[in-house]
């Protein structure tokens, strides 16, 4: 049975009294009554009725696919009443699969099912995934998007057209020949040609410019494509072809200061292969950099790293809708540095998935070529590449938003010395130090004292079973440990092996954390008595009721301790515990002393 037809199915068992169909409708699943209507108003109805599964085909059309349940009312207080029904009649199956089919361009056909719940008919039309843009004869354009149909808009039905149709901007004639292109970026692309290992292009781009852009597809009867000319196209060229061509770049001492233009649009770019050097150069100039050694290896500290700017900014040109208005914007600080594109992600794509899942490139060649020229990654959107150097320096990743725009963030700061020797040094696997899941958990975990595989998903972008394996990995290696009231879970919390920990040293921000005189009593008492009260601080620590309340709220809040479990939370009562986060015992008792945790 066709999975979506079984959930369907399942959602007809679920019926039951106080229905209300947003609680089970879905991105797969809409549920539809046929209109009651008399006889005098059946040829009327009907059409409105057609026009809207028309509208709802297209819908699940330009999305996963997905099944139309007709005879079933949105809301009803009895399954009886919910269950209404289609009068066959006045409409009958095949004139309804020949009604969705009439009104759509081009024509879905739904595959219909008769179920016949509690003895009544009911229609299931399932409404296969497009293999192109689909709309109604009227032009109405919609996407489903969780349970509703959402229309799609100008730059959504572009990108629904680049996935479904293999439309390429990058590809069209820009109306140009090879004249056009720049003698200076031919001999850079030569240059990284030569240094990826592609000498024959290499050597064509040097002495034969139109046989090398015949033999990477940027020259198609005779005249050059707009990725060519994006690519290596001189400032006139690119002014002439490529309307959107340009970038600003600012500077900020702090992101909210007055802004200092270092580049503006209307200044006369170079083209691609040029205008990433120069972004690098100029971003790098701003940077802060600390050099360390480790051993024999020179490590530098610094605010952006080289190859994780030139991944976003290639992927900011690559990736973007050049047929939307707009520049690539890109702002400088010392706090972050935000690079923005026009034209969000295609419709097959998710912000929370860009790390792993295989993308469908906007501009397919000029994607390829700069795959060729090692400036960007042809397969995905090549962003663990910045995630990797950043996690590197044990700086949290970048943060990723999508919209009109696509917005990469990155954290600024040199990152931690600590952190960066770590990682060099004896104790972390040679083969562990490439792996971005790997150094993404080491980051977190110097900042939190215990995390299991699905507070880790988010950050991964990877299944919580995904993050299970890696944890598991990293168990094996030494590097982590399960926590000892979780050990024994499938899916336990992880801390820092002790090793690793005095490894990182100051890397660990947790462990550095000051606690006064007073609260290491309270913690010490914990420790030996596994219970404190309000009460007992008082007593111990010789002070008044809201003295004693407001340590044990900041011990709260710190997580070292949290209220008993089953008990109170209000009132002289309260009973608190201590937590997994508490650090070791900073005081032992000397033998043969009183125990000075003692109260009684």
């Amino acid at each position: 049975m066709p999975v979506h037809l079984a959930t369907a199915d399942a959602a007809l068992l679920s019926i039951a009294d106080n229905w209300s169909a947003d609680e089970v409708e879905q991105q797969v699943l809409d549920f539809k009554a046929c209109p009651d209507v008399q006889q005098s108003g059946v040829s009327k109805a009907k059409e409105a009725f057609y026009k809207l599964l028309a509208e709802t085909a297209v819908c699940f059309a330009n999305a996963e696919g997905g099944v139309i349940v007709l005879g079933v009312r949105d809301k009803a207080s009895t399954r009886s009443e919910a269950i209404s029904g289609v009068d066959v009649r006045r409409f009958p199956l095949d004139e309804v699969v020949k009604a969705i089919f009439e009104r759509t361009s081009p024509a879905v056909t739904v595959r219909p099912t008769v179920r016949e719940p509690d003895g009544k008919t009911v229609y299931a039309l399932e409404v296969p995934q497009g293999s192109s843009v689909c709309g109604t004869t009227q032009g109405v354009y919609k996407t489903r998007v969780g349970d509703r149909c959402m229309p799609l808009r100008g730059e959504q039905l572009r990108g629904l057209r680049t996935v479904r149709e293999r439309y390429d901007w990058s590809s069209g004639d820009s109306g140009l020949t090879v004249e056009a292109l720049s003698r200076a970026a031919m001999e850079r692309a030569a240059t990284l040609l030569r240094l990826n290992g592609h000498d024959e292009l290499a050597a064509a781009a040097e002495n034969d410019v139109s046989e090398f852009c015949k033999n990477t597809g940027l020259l198609t009867g005779g005249r050059l494509t707009r990725a060519a000319v994006l690519l290596f196209g001189t400032a006139d060229a690119l002014r002439d072809a490529i309307p959107e061509w340009g970038v600003n770049v600012q500077t900020r001492e702090s992101p909210g200061s007055e802004a200092r233009v270092l580049l503006r649009g209307t200044d006369r770019a170079p083209s691609l292969v040029a205008l990433l050097d120069q972004l690098i150069s100029l971003v790098g100039a701003l940077s802060r950099v600390q050099t360390i050694r480790v051993g024999a290896q020179q490590v530098d500290l610094i605010d952006y790293p080289p190859d994780a700017l030139r991944e976003i900014f290639a992927n900011a040109f690559a990736h973007r809708d050049w047929e939307q208005p707009g520049l690539v914007e890109i702002v400088h600080s010392p706090d972050e540095l935000v690079v923005s594109s026009p034209g969000g992600l295609l419709p097959t794509l998710r912000v929370d998935r860009l790390l792993h899942d295989a993308a469908s490139p906007r501009n397919e060649l000029l994607t390829l070529n700069l795959a060729r020229l090692k400036l960007a990654e042809m397969s995905g959107l090549g962003f663990d590449r910045a995630f990797r150097e950043v996690a590197r320096l044990g700086k949290e990743p970048p943060t990723l938003e999508d919209g009109v725009r696509f917005r990469v963030t990155l954290p600024g700061g040199r990152g931690d010395e600590a952190f960066a020797r770590f990682l060099r040094g004896d104790l972390m696997p040679p083969e562990l130090t490439g792996d971005v899941d790997v150094l993404m958990i080491l980051t977190a975990l110097r900042n939190a004292k215990s995390l299991d595989a699905g507070a880790l998903s988010a950050r991964l972008q990877r299944p919580s079973t995904d993050v299970q394996r890696v944890l598991t990995r990293m168990e094996r290696s030494g590097l982590l440990q399960p926590t000892r009231a979780t050990a024994r879970r499938t899916a336990p919390k992880y801390e820092l092996a002790a090793s690793t920990i005095a490894g990182m040293r100051s890397a660990v921000t947790y462990v550095n954390r000051s606690i006064d005189e007073d609260d290491d009593k309270i913690l010490r008492h914990l420790r030996r008595h596994d219970r404190i009260t309000n009460e007992d601080v008082r007593a111990y620590l010789d002070c008044d009721v809201p003295t004693a309340r407001n340590r044990l709220t900041r011990l709260r809040k710190r997580g070292l301790i949290d209220f008993a479990p089953n008990g109170p939370r209000r009132g002289s009562h309260v009973v608190y515990v201590l937590t997994d986060d508490v650090p070791a015992p900073t005081v032992s008792a000397a033998p043969g002393t009183a125990d000075p945790d003692r109260l009684f």
